[in-house]
């Protein structure tokens, strides 16, 4: 909406307000103060509802032109990036030249991280509209193939495996993400060729580390937005922050247990997560 347009909508609106305060003074003598008053109350609810919904109504639009613009730029680069990380692949199995074969892991791991972000920003303009698709998935799979990731990335740690089978349906790309939260976290603060644990038994999932750990006045504030216990670390410190919510979305409760110097466990009870289905 212009300032014109406001600015005309303004005046009306004072206009208006002008004129039945005039006819409210008129008719004083012939109505009692309470059923003007009332009139008057009614009169200017009337005419600022339709006033704000007028300043509303642009920026509705606005948004929702936004959202769409999203979308289409997402769709849009689906297809470029699974380009390049499908011929990527198959050049590699081609290539025997080693300083090739370098480089084209660098590209295709670019690629990967690239698909994800991408994965990652569709399941955020999802959730927005409440779109968010449930998958029903064997979790200890889910599991193993994001720990094989983390291996390529982070080989300065020991990842420990104990994993049970469990059928779950769940939103799983929150549930990546989330993975991958508590997963840096446990290795942004531990040391070289210390062990982090990945464990699922009896339908309840943690990660420990063998980390800094926490001190016990700071474990009441971990699960809040933009708080790092350690500001030397690098990160926003929203990493918790998000898995809480994901959690609290998803009937899943969460645990934590941390000593300074020892490490920390955190643990998501997840036996609440079907319930009702």
């Amino acid at each position: 909406m212009s300032q014109n347009h406001k600015t005309i909508l303004l005046f009306i609106f004072i206009l208006m307000a002008m004129i039945f305060s005039s006819f409210g003074f008129f008719m004083a003598e012939y109505l009692s103060i309470q059923l003007l008053l009332i009139f008057s109350l009614i009169v200017g609810f009337v005419i600022g509802g339709a006033y704000v919904r007028l300043l509303i109504e642009p920026l509705e639009k606005r948004s929702n032109e936004l959202e769409l613009l999203s979308r289409q730029t997402l769709h849009e680069l689906n297809l470029p990036v699974a380009t390049i990380l499908a011929n990527t692949q198959m050049l590699l199995k081609k290539e025997e030249n080693e300083k090739n074969i370098k480089r084209l892991s660098r590209i295709e791991q670019a690629s990967v991280t690239l698909k994800t972000l991408y994965t990652e920003l569709d399941y955020m303009i999802k959730k927005q509209i409440h779109k968010v698709e449930l998958v029903e998935c064997e979790l200890q799979d889910l599991i193993e193939q994001r720990v094989q990731t983390y291996k390529e990335l982070f080989p300065q740690i020991n990842f420990e495996l104990t994993l049970e089978k469990y059928s779950v349906t769940i939103d799983t790309i929150g549930f990546l993400k989330v993975l991958d939260n508590l997963t840096h976290n446990a290795v942004k603060y531990s040391r070289p060729n210390s062990v982090v644990s990945l464990r699922l038994k009896d339908k309840q999932f943690s990660i420990k580390d063998e980390g800094v750990g926490m001190d016990e006045d700071f474990i009441f504030n971990a699960f809040e937005h933009y708080f790092q216990e350690d500001s030397q670390k690098s990160g926003q410190g929203i990493g918790l922050g998000l898995v809480k919510e994901y959690c609290d979305r998803n009937k899943i409760s969460i645990y934590l247990d941390s000593k300074k110097d020892q490490g920390t466990r955190i643990t998501l009870d997840m036996r609440m997560v079907n319930a009702n289905n």
